[in-house]
């Protein structure tokens, strides 16, 4: 079920699974401000219904912010999310090996300074992600 759709991102709910998969629904070009409010959406429906699985798809995504806006962005979300009943991320990667060393690395410093209840997870493909958001422990 479609929970939220702008020109940035797109949610949606599987609530048999309790999954919210994100994923943007164009590819254009947008700023720092609009992804901070696409990271608001993202938060604000995690809180609402409570939920607790997440798959962050931006393979789409073609905007490279700088690296300040990253951190500001990255920090926003996970701060947000660690407010919530959410146990585990997974985020699609993109084919951009530089993109994907910055957040990797900026996921490191945040994790390394607030600390995270949250799995988090890289994934290079969506079945192989929702596979491992799926999978239960014990």
């Amino acid at each position: 079920m479609i929970l939220y759709k702008d020109h940035i991102i797109e949610l949606d709910y599987q609530p048999a699974q309790d999954l919210l998969i994100t994923c943007q629904p164009s590819i254009r070009p947008y700023d720092a401000r609009e992804v901070r409010s696409a990271f608001i959406s993202i938060i604000t429906f995690v809180k609402e219904y409570n939920i607790t699985r997440l798959l962050l798809d931006f393979t789409r995504n073609t905007q490279d912010l700088s690296e300040t806006e990253y951190k500001t962005n990255m920090a926003q979300l996970t701060v947000g999310l660690l407010q919530t009943s959410l146990q585990k991320v997974a985020r699609l990667t993109t084919s951009d090996a530089i993109r994907e060393q910055k957040i990797a690395s900026m996921l490191d410093t945040i994790q390394g300074a607030v600390p995270m209840v949250v799995e988090v997870g890289m994934f290079t493909s969506k079945e192989e992600a929702v596979r491992w958001l799926l999978h239960k422990e014990g």
